[in-house]
């Protein structure tokens, strides 16, 4: 379970393509258009053209959703993360689509811990819909270790809000987290999921906070490692280990350990709404 934020949410506007995006789009029509009408180079075809530039739109909008996703979860606002879903919606029918079904798959996670717990029937549809997603990923793309991830995250969740259903479902996670560390072993959002899934599976199923502990903290390390090369993949997941790091000490009350991972996040990330608004003020509570 993931990041359940209380903070001020901004308006919702109808979702629309981003403005860099139609730029963007204009831009290419305009190139193409002075070459046609300027250069006695012979140009490619139509259809080419027209296919690298629905790529290039695809790519810019994607980065649009990235980083709104990013900015939705440091601030809770449920609405730019709706808008980010809507977005990373539109580009699933193009090169990218694993990586966009993804993206929409991850905007439902994010929002399924922003809804009141209370509000279980539209937590249990938006991660349904999540699942849906990241099967449609990994069909796509079988080798993606984020989705696979994700899928496992995303089976938690459902356990979590219908423990009925774990006899059907703990396999399925189970073998979602075998594919997403196969894939990327040394991905650290992997072990920072799988960390979560330790956390908060009970003793008596197999969960372990201290294990936990040790994922998260495989989790922090790898991310140091740098970002992938390609940046329209997922690279979130350096200062939400720390985060988590605090986490499991405050659990234990290692009061002292907690606060330095919590700074640490806070360093990587100062707009970590999670961090500065829920967890430290929660530690200073408990430690008194």
């Amino acid at each position: 379970m993931l990041f359940p934020l209380i903070l001020q949410r901004p308006m919702l506007s109808t979702p629309t393509l981003p403005r860099k995006t139609f730029a963007f789009l204009l831009g290419g029509v305009l190139l193409v258009g002075l070459v046609a009408c300027g250069s006695s180079t012979p140009m490619a075809p139509a259809s080419s053209a027209s296919s690298a530039l629905e790529s290039a739109a695809a790519d810019s909008l994607l980065r649009q959703v990235k980083t709104q996703i990013r900015e939705a979860t440091d601030k809770g606002s449920l609405d730019s993360l709706k808008q980010a879903r809507a977005w990373a919606k539109q580009a699933t029918g193009g090169d990218r689509a694993a990586l966009a079904h993804y993206y929409v798959a991850l905007a439902d996670y994010r929002m399924s811990n922003r809804l009141p717990e209370e509000d279980e029937a539209r937590r249990e549809r938006v991660i349904e819909d999540a699942i849906g997603h990241l099967k449609r990923a990994t069909e796509i793309n079988g080798t993606m270790a984020d989705a696979w991830a994700l899928l496992s995250g995303c089976y938690g969740q459902m356990m979590g809000m219908n423990p009925m259903q774990g006899m059907s479902l703990g396999p399925k996670a189970n073998e979602a987290m075998k594919r997403a560390k196969e894939h990327g072993p040394n991905n650290p959002r992997v072990w920072l999921i799988d960390g979560t899934s330790d956390f908060y599976t009970p003793g008596m199923f197999g969960g372990d906070k201290e294990k936990a502990l040790t994922k998260f903290e495989k989790a922090a390390r790898l991310a140091e490692q740098g970002s992938p090369d390609d940046p329209l993949m997922p690279s979130w997941g350096h200062a939400e280990a720390h985060a988590w790091v605090g986490v499991a000490h405050m659990e234990a009350e290692r009061y002292d350990p907690a606060r330095t991972a919590f700074e640490t996040a806070l360093d990587l990330n100062p707009d970590y709404g999670w961090v500065r608004s829920v967890l430290l003020p929660r530690l200073e509570q408990q430690a008194g």
